[in-house]
């Protein structure tokens, strides 16, 4: 059967910034276009100046640099993910920061794309978690998990960024009933991701784009986690199921 993809997402600003007047660092979006779907989320680095400004510019990137690569499905979408997608997104977000300096703005970025090959890529750059759920409930996790011995906390966007600074897994998209992207604020207080993803897609598949973001919203705002002040983003992909007809 084909599928379409709904997605939504919600930003709150941390209480460690609410007290400070700062603005949210954090970002995400959500794109739409004749080749796929996708969504991104982006940490602005707190000791940076123009981090929230980095942040919004690298969700823009990874739409931009999709685009120019997937427009065409002539492509072989696969096969550049890695050698082409991720290069893109480096040089759109150089571009998309002007008028600022890259020190200034650096920030994580975090993907889920689709293509017109059946596949969804994932990628992930710095810190917070990209979970895909698969429609057998098989859980996919890319994180900055320090049980791994690995820890990338300090790669963020710059224009020394190479390919060895992200990872990144491709999944066959119609087997995938979902993705889920979330910055350090929400990812660090979850001990189980796997476990986090399933029930947040069973909760929020049922609802509408606008609904699911309200209510998202509403639940990043009473996070259970008081003590936590870190600004707090997710986004989420969902695989709707249409009958043919």
């Amino acid at each position: 059967m084909p599928t379409t993809w709904k997605s939504f997402g919600a930003s709150v600003t941390g209480p460690s910034h609410v007290a400070t007047g700062k603005p949210n660092q954090d970002a995400w979006s959500a794109f739409e276009h004749s080749w796929g779907y996708g969504i991104a989320v982006a940490d602005g680095l707190g000791s940076k100046p123009h981090s929230d400004w980095g942040s919004r510019a690298a969700c823009r990137a990874v739409e931009a640099s999709a685009s120019r690569l997937w427009t065409d499905h002539r492509h072989p979408m696969l096969q550049s993910h890695s050698s082409e997608l991720l290069p893109g997104i480096v040089e759109e977000w150089l571009f998309a920061i002007d008028p600022f300096v890259e020190k200034d703005c650096a920030a994580t970025c975090l993907y889920a794309i689709t293509s017109p090959d059946d596949q969804i890529h994932l990628g992930m750059l710095g810190d917070g978690a990209a979970v895909a759920v698969l429609q057998d409930g098989s859980v996919i996790v890319l994180s900055d998990s320090k049980d791994e011995g690995f820890s990338n906390l300090t790669n963020a966007l710059s224009a020394t960024t190479t390919l060895n600074h992200w990872r990144v897994r491709s999944v066959v998209a119609s087997e995938c009933a979902a993705v889920l992207l979330c910055t350090d604020g929400v990812a660090d207080d979850v001990e189980d991701l796997a476990g986090f993803a399933r029930g947040f897609v069973k909760a929020y598949e049922g609802l509408g784009s606008l609904a699911a973001s309200r209510r998202a919203w509403e639940m990043l705002s009473t996070w259970p986690v008081p003590k936590h002040s870190d600004d707090k983003t997710l986004a989420c992909l969902i695989n709707v199921v249409t009958p043919d007809e």
